[in-house]
């Protein structure tokens, strides 16, 4: 009889467990990155280039950015702070001032609660006198 209880006491915490699990709200948001890469082709040292990344979300759960990071200092950026909601877009606009002549590639990191959580961008191109 004692393990006829054991046996009802652990059915009833699985099926709590199974409960819980699937009423818990996702914190995770999908998202469909637009454009992952930016080519800029040839610019002066004396130019810069500019470019705006879109990532747009495709679930119900809020995307949030929480932060991003630049390869270097040449490039500095500006992104949406708020939530993005069911098929809104996030943008990350980034200005380029090249530092050095020739063959570039530089990348930015969004983080955010998507799955993957961090997004890398690429910006490539050619520098100039």
């Amino acid at each position: 009889m004692n393990n006829y209880y054991k046996a009802i006491f652990i059915l009833t915490l699985i099926i709590f467990q199974s409960c819980k699990k699937s009423t818990e709200k996702s914190t995770i948001a999908k998202v469909e990155i637009i454009d992952k890469e930016f080519n800029f082709g040839s610019i002066s040292m004396s130019d810069s280039a500019s470019f705006i990344f879109k990532i747009k979300n495709i679930s119900k759960v809020p995307f949030k950015i929480s932060k991003v990071g630049t390869s270097c200092g040449c490039t500095t950026t500006e992104y949406t702070r708020d939530s993005i909601y069911l098929n809104e877009v996030a943008t990350i606009e980034l200005l380029f001032k090249p530092n050095q002549i020739g063959n570039i590639e530089k990348s930015i990191v969004v983080e955010g609660n998507s799955d993957p959580p961090y997004n890398v961008f690429y910006i490539r191109g050619g520098v100039i006198e």
